[in-house]
């Protein structure tokens, strides 16, 4: 691989996916460093509560409201992944109805719910999970 071919990863561009989300992908390379009040924002995105964050943008929120109203998830995260435009999100949610469904089927369960906003986005990473057995 040519030596320089790194160095076009890391050019910021409008739209891109975060540094976060690049190497929770698996990247041979090292992520662009992120800025402290956006690691810091995107920190508190990570903790499920009853309302979504005032910190979340328009479509944060849309996502976060309707997913939590509709699958009651044991935990709950929604991250612009786009620097904020809207284009691309991440959806991390745990919930008791997926136990017993195949991966597939959770990841249709979730899409099927965002059918609407997932219309005027370019992509969304969806990762589903079941809450541990107590």
């Amino acid at each position: 691989m040519p030596s320089h071919f790194g160095r076009f990863l890391r050019i910021p561009r409008p739209c891109a996916p975060a540094a976060a989300s690049r190497s929770a992908l698996g990247s041979a390379f090292a992520p662009a460093p992120a800025s402290a009040p956006a690691a810091a924002a995107a920190a508190a995105r990570r903790l499920l509560s009853a309302a979504p964050s005032p910190r979340m943008t328009g479509g944060e929120q849309q996502i976060y409201t309707k997913l939590s109203r509709e699958l009651r998830p044991t935990k709950l995260t929604v991250s612009d992944a786009s620097g904020g435009c809207g284009s691309m999100y991440v959806v991390e949610i745990e919930a008791e109805c997926f136990r017993g469904l195949t991966r597939v089927k959770q990841t249709k369960m979730v899409n099927n719910l965002l059918k609407e906003e997932i219309k005027d986005m370019h992509g969304m990473r969806v990762l589903c999970s079941v809450p541990p057995e107590q």
